[in-house]
Order: structure tokens, then sequence, then C-alpha cells
């Protein structure tokens, strides 16, 4: 069983099998009470009068969990005949055996009182030993006893609780009062306690949430003693609460660095994908001209490849470097009074032969005459982005359409292309750094640098706005920017 009974000197404590055998007992059950012997049936010392009730409670015990916290007022008969009366209270342990408290319940005083009989040093220390709030009330409603466990729960001393009205634990005004002690005067009349979930207050005023159980007592010839009331505190610690909260903002934190640390690798991954291609382009068709042999097209054709193959690689690492001074706050702006619609016209050209060669068409509708206090330099570089975005994820034959107009005292400038579309979900986050690698079976879609460092120039260096919108997959999308006519930091 892994029960140890022997040294509960002054804890009366018998441990019986299912069969109602003793199996062990404490000695403390022999000096309060008397010896007995184990292996005999625990009933046979049980009043005769009492037995079949007993012998009924003990098969119930057996059946159901729920009759642990019940109380009963039991008479038992020692070796020379003499009747005591005893409280018992069960607690299951397993296999069908139960542990059986007892203390005594001594004889009826002048009064009917047994409590103060009933409170011995036996019972005080099995008090304090629970970790639940335990305490008695008498028939008039009464504090008569309290652990020390409902003590700290409710930051009184264990003398202020002593003889205060049961009501006191709930409220400090007296109709409340009154109201509920008259609650526990009904308990007692109709012997009934179902487990309820009840609000205490503490010494404070503060609610505590509790669960309480407990049992009517009565003693020799069912006469009503009082109430055992058991009260579970439901609050969780602060300690637990805090530590709680700290655990998952740890694992939170961990989740986002295993979420970085992939993202670096795929990074990575994809970086090395894109500066490998080019680079190996460049060195084979440098070797094919400097073997010779090759006709004047094929030099040409051949040298217009390292052209475009070198661009691709110096806007890559443009890209790493541009992000890497946009992190470190060192990216440097140039802000100059300017009209935006020949920094457009100079960024369509840029890329113009990238869309000849996949038959896409640009066409533009530019419609903002402002002056804007903006980076030239850094603007195109967004609108280059955009522009290459729009053709890089475009079927061939597709029309790119770039369009701009005066709106709420800036300018609007929009990108609309044919292509695959954006996921509902995903339209926030493909301006999150490296968020195209998350798909890294297409290496050709470049790192995706581009839409974040976007992001930074027009919200951080101009003070502007930059979104997308798509109908859906399948069905293009449509990136905007704003940027307001004065940028507030600028020179």
């Amino acid at each position: 069983m892994g029960l140890d009974l022997s040294n509960l000197k002054a804890q009366p404590f018998i441990l019986v099998n299912p069969k109602g055998l003793i199996e062990q007992l404490s000695p403390g059950f022999s000096q309060i009470f008397f010896p007995v012997e184990t292996g005999n049936f625990l009933a046979q010392y049980i009043h005769p009068e009492d037995r079949i009730e007993f012998q009924s409670w003990l098969r119930a015990l057996n059946h159901s969990q729920h009759q642990n916290c019940l109380v009963k007022n039991l008479r038992m008969v020692d070796q020379r005949g003499r009747v005591i009366s005893a409280m018992v209270r069960p607690e299951l342990v397993d296999n069908g055996h139960c542990l059986f408290w007892f203390w005594e319940a001594g004889p009826q005083n002048e009064r009917g009182d047994y409590w103060e009989t009933a409170i011995t040093p036996a019972m005080e220390a099995v008090f304090s030993s629970i970790l639940d709030g335990v305490f008695l009330v008498n028939v008039e409603g009464k504090i008569v006893e309290a652990n020390q466990a409902l003590c700290e729960m409710l930051g009184y001393h264990k003398f202020e609780l002593l003889g205060l009205p049961v009501g006191r634990l709930f409220s400090d005004d007296a109709h409340e009062i009154l109201s509920a002690t008259q609650r526990f005067a009904l308990i007692m009349k109709y012997g009934r306690i179902k487990e309820v979930n009840l609000t205490l207050k503490d010494h404070s005023g503060q609610k505590i949430e509790v669960n309480f159980s407990g049992a009517v007592i009565r003693g020799e010839g069912n006469q009503l003693v009082g109430i055992l009331g058991v009260v579970r505190d439901l609050r969780e610690s602060k300690i637990m609460r805090q530590l709680r909260a700290k655990t998952e903002e740890l694992e939170r934190a961990m989740e986002e660095l295993n979420r970085i640390n992939q993202v670096k690798d795929d990074f990575l991954s994809v970086v090395g994908h894109e500066l490998r291609t080019p680079l190996s382009n460049i060195l084979g068709y440098a070797e094919f001209l400097q073997e010779g042999g090759l006709s004047s097209n094929e030099e040409k054709e051949f040298i217009q490849t390292i052209y475009q193959e070198s661009r691709r690689l110096a806007r890559l690492v443009n890209e790493i470097l541009d992000l890497s001074r946009l992190e470190r706050g060192r990216l440097v702006y140039h802000y100059v009074n300017q009209p935006l619609e020949p920094i457009i016209e100079e960024a369509i050209n840029s890329v113009r032969v990238e869309a000849e060669q996949k038959n896409i068409k640009i066409t533009s509708k530019l419609n903002c005459p402002l002056l804007l206090w903006i980076d030239r330099d850094r603007i195109q570089q967004v609108i280059i982005n955009l522009l290459g975005n729009a053709i890089k994820y475009s079927p061939a034959g597709r029309e790119v359409r770039v369009v701009s107009t005066v709106k709420d005292d800036g300018a609007l400038v929009s990108v609309q292309d044919q292509g695959e579309g954006i996921a509902k979900e995903n339209l926030e986050r493909v301006f999150d750094k490296f968020f195209r690698v998350e798909n890294i079976e297409h290496h050709s879609q470049g790192a995706g640098l581009g839409l974040p460092i976007a992001k930074r120039i027009i919200e951080e260096g101009h003070q502007g706005r930059i979104w997308a919108e798509s109908p859906g997959l399948g069905k293009g999308a449509i990136f905007y920017f704003w940027l307001p006519r004065i940028v507030k930091n600028g020179a």
C-alpha cells in the first residue's frame, strides 16, 4: 500500500481493506480510544445499533469517491464494554482500501455541546496538517474551530475567527452575515450539503473563490451538533501565475528564435543560389569569350548576358547592403523638392528590357503634378522593386500598369499586374523580411528582400504608407504607396 501509520503516535487512524478487515492502525488510535487487533473486522468494535449503518456506509465508500468528505458520528465499544462516541471521517486510498480518521466526541454535556470534548490535541494536529481550509460551526452558527490553512487563506489569526458567526466568512454587512448564517441553519435542519463554489471574503475584504463541501454532524440520539466545512482555494497563487506567464513568454521567445533561425537558414540557401546562378553564367560566358572563335553576333549576345547577370548580381548585393543599413538605421536619405512623374518614367525605362524579354507590356497613366520632398534614388528603387515583382510573377504576354494621382495632399502610386495574385492571409506578410523563402523551391523568384526594403523606405524614410491588394490567387495583385508632400524629418 505504501502507507505506514506506525509514526502517527498522536493521530487516530485505521486502515481497512475492502472486506472490512483492519490492516493497520496508528498508535494514536490506541492511546485515545482502546487497543484493537489487526485482522479483526472493524465492525465488531462498532456499537451493535450502528453496525448495519456502518457496513452500508463502508460499501458505499467502495463505490463512490464522493463519500470521502462525509463525517459520521458512531458509537464504539471498547473491550470493557464502555461506549465511546466518536466522529469518523473516511478517505479512500486505493484498491478499495479506506483510511478512517477518528476523534472522540465525548459524552454530551448539559448544553448538548459536543465541541468542547471533540477538539482533542490529536484532532488539532490533524486539522493543522490538512492543506484545505477546515472549520467547525456549532448549532448557534458560530465558528468553534478553524485550521491554520483557513487562517492563512483568509488572513486571520485563529483567535479572531473563533466565536464569529459563520456569515462573517462571506461578508462584513450585518444583513448579509445574518442571511449567510441562516443558510447554515437551514443546512443543519435538513442535513444536506452539496459541493458548491462560493465566494469568501478575507480579512482585507478581498473576494476569494473557493470550493465548499462538508457534513452535518450529529451526536448520540441523532442530536444536531453542527457542521464541518471544508473550503478549497480556487485561485492560482501569485507565484504560479507569474511562473506560468514567464513560461509562456519564454516559449513564445523560443518559437520566435526558432522561426528566425529557420528564416536565416532558408535565406542563406536562397541567397547562395541567387549568387551562384549569375556567377556561373558570368564565368561560363566569359570562358567562351576568352577561348575566341565566336561570331560577332555570338560575342554581342554573350556580352549582353554577362551584363544582365552582373546587374542581377549587383542588385542582390545592394539589396543585402541596403537592408543591413536600414536595420542599423544608417541608410542616408537625400531629400530634394522635385516632381514624381520623371522618377516613375525612369524606373519604367530601366525595366523595359526585362519586360520585353517576357513579352510583357508596361503602360502608365501619370497624373500627379505635385512637387514632393523625397529622395529620388530611393523612390526610384521602390518603383523598380514593384515593377520587377510585377514582371517576375506575370505570365508572358500580360500587362503591367502604373498609375499615379494626387490624393490627401500627397501622391498615390499603384503598380498592377496580371500574375499569380496573393492569398488574403499573406497580404501583410509579403512585406516581411525573407517571406518568400518559405516557398524555397522557387529559387528563381529571388531572396524576398525588395518589398521589405520598399516598406522601410516609404514608411520610415518618407512617412508614407505602402500596402497590397489582390482579388485572390491567380487574379493578379496591386501594390500601392502613398507619399506626403512634405517629409517631416527631411533636411
